[in-house]
């Protein structure tokens, strides 16, 4: 047996259900597909581990197996026939986890009942995030966070609940601006926020497409200029140095993400980058320049290339935690979600009065600062707590990578105020 089967559209694998087992466990054929899918199905055949051959993926050689060489014969067959009839499928139909799913039962259960492509649109979305899950689980996938995931499922929960109390019959093609605007009403009406709807709207929004990529949906009125997500600006803050400081000194190293998010959130502020650059720097990125370490950094937004002096802290932070080294990559909602909670226990709690839309009414409620820190406020807070510091702009500016001045007042967050106090440290006031 070869060890794997690698067709036009996918990989075909066995793996064991549970490699730790001490008594015998299920084989699994492990097919991977697409975009970094994945759909296991049981082979009905149970292995010890000790008597399986990863290499080979094949039952090994052992006297007693009496059934060995029926197994490893059945396990070929399985993998080439699959293959065979995944060649004479469509595109479409490749990316079908129910077709696929059809295909197997026919041929390792030898059903004659081939599973008919998803009708409804609940049942896709259920399939949807089913596949996602997968994803997140596949090793050396692009992982999708946890975080991510549990986005769609509460879209798919609220559609479902729209779908019971308003005795709408939801469906694919009943999905149009009438559904839109009932929709957004039902929401409003149960008091979600603007920005809590417009995620619900975009989730529902990626579902639909991906399902008329798979040919599965066919009415695009959900593409009309009036069918997108709603949102509002949110509140932004920036961290003041003492508030970095307290940040700098929490300790976290009972709860290893959340100190994770605070060292990249670090690494971001004494950087002034976004975070799809100062999150997952690698070794490559280190330079030195007149005996100076400093960062290169390449910004995914703008393609500037800038470099930035690596402040003392974030040595330390690296000499500390990760031997020299530089941390991992890290789920950027995940970094959204816990460094409020890095925040909370570095004391990050000034009352902030906001004020938002929710259930179609402009309300003001006052929350603790520490969550409204989201990732991109390292790069805000930099930005301001250097320009307080009376950092040439220009200097800001060459780390940051503004373009222009005017850009740079617009995004630094200075109260009118704190502008005159750092006005009257001029050459001109003091002279």
């Amino acid at each position: 047996m070869s060890k794997a089967i690698h067709s036009t559209s996918g990989t075909i694998k066995y793996r064991l259900k549970d490699v730790k087992s001490k008594t015998e466990t299920s084989i699994i054929l492990d097919y991977s597909f697409g975009r970094n899918n994945r759909l296991k199905f049981a082979t009905g055949y149970k292995v010890a581990p000790k008597n399986w051959d990863k290499s080979n993926q094949r039952i090994r050689a052992v006297s007693t197996l009496k059934n060995r060489e029926t197994v490893n014969n059945d396990l070929l067959r399985y993998s080439s026939d699959f293959a065979y009839q995944v060649s004479k499928l469509t595109e479409l139909e490749k990316q079908n986890r129910n077709v696929l799913k059809g295909l197997l039962e026919k041929i390792i259960r030898d059903s004659d009942e081939v599973k008919k492509p998803i009708a409804s649109f609940f049942e896709y979305a259920d399939d949807f995030i089913e596949s996602k899950e997968n994803q997140a689980k596949n090793i050396g996938a692009v992982k999708l966070s946890p975080i991510t995931v549990r986005s769609y499922k509460q879209t798919v929960n609220r559609l479902k609940e729209f779908n019971k109390k308003m005795k709408y019959n939801l469906d694919f093609d009943s999905i149009d601006l009438k559904f839109y605007y009932t929709f957004l009403q039902y929401l409003e009406e149960n008091n979600y926020s603007i920005n809590t709807i417009g995620k619900h709207i975009k989730n529902l929004i990626t579902i639909l497409n991906r399902a008329s990529e798979d040919g599965l949906n066919t009415n695009f009125k959900f593409r009309h200029n009036e069918f997108k997500a709603v949102s509002e600006e949110a509140v932004s803050i920036y961290l003041t140095e003492t508030e970095i400081d307290s940040l700098y000194d929490a300790n976290l190293s009972k709860t290893k993400d959340w100190e994770l998010a605070r060292d990249i959130f670090l690494i971001g502020y004494y950087t002034g980058q976004r975070v799809s650059d100062y999150n997952g720097i690698t070794e490559d990125q280190l330079k030195t320049f007149g005996g100076k370490y400093v960062f290169e950094f390449k910004q995914k937004k703008t393609s500037k290339k800038v470099y930035v002096p690596i402040h003392p802290r974030i040595k330390s932070i690296l000499d500390k935690r990760y031997g020299g080294g530089l941390p991992r990559k890290f789920n950027a909602p995940d970094i959204n979600e816990y460094i409020k909670e890095a925040g909370r226990i570095a004391g990050i709690n000034e009352p902030v009065s906001v004020q938002r839309t929710k259930g179609g009414r402009k309300i003001t409620e006052t929350i603790p600062k520490y969550s409204l820190i989201v990732s991109h406020t390292a790069r805000r807070s930099f930005c301001t707590n250097a320009y307080l510091s009376k950092m040439p702009t220009i200097d800001i500016m060459a780390i940051s990578g503004h373009s222009t001045e005017r850009e740079f007042y617009k995004y630094i967050k200075v109260t009118p105020q704190e502008r005159a106090v750092k006005i009257a440290d001029s050459a001109f006031f003091k002279n």
